[in-house]
């Protein structure tokens, strides 16, 4: 049976949550999300207001955000990613997030049926982020 791809993505914010600079970035999450769930290869993502409030917290980052999310093959992710409205909001990131520190996305096999969580990705970050890309984390560039 071929693995998934989960991948993880954390960015911190500019401006506090509420701040109006970054209200078209929280008006495109529906949107965007919507387009994640309906593109071939999508599996699954972290959908659980509950849940995605606690990343703060386990990242020790109060004014940040999570996109954590399963796909059948990084093609179908880097098509997500890279070839839809997505890309567009892509484009406009410094205008929202600051300069990542360390690595702040990260891609890792998984077997299907699997579901990643919040600290499983902050492990595969940090580890990225320490060793650089291999079998346990990786990046689009370096994918395998």
């Amino acid at each position: 049976m071929s693995q998934h791809i989960a991948h993880v993505n954390v960015v911190r914010f500019k401006y506090p949550i509420d701040d109006q600079r970054l209200k078209p970035f929280f008006d495109a999450v529906p949107t965007v999300n919507a387009l994640a769930e309906r593109s071939p290869g999508f599996v699954w993502r972290l959908s659980d207001p509950d849940e995605e409030a606690r990343a703060p917290e386990v990242f020790g980052e109060p004014n940040m955000a999570i996109a954590l999310s399963v796909w059948s093959s990084l093609d179908a992710l880097k098509t997500f990613v890279y070839r839809s409205v997505h890309a567009d909001y892509l484009r406009q990131r410094s205008d929202w997030f600051l300069p990542a520190r360390g690595a702040n996305k990260a891609l890792w096999h998984i077997a299907p049926g699997a579901r990643p969580t919040i600290l499983e990705a902050k492990h595969r970050l940090e580890w990225l982020t320490l060793n650089g890309p291999g079998e346990f984390a990786f990046g689009f560039a370096s994918a395998t």
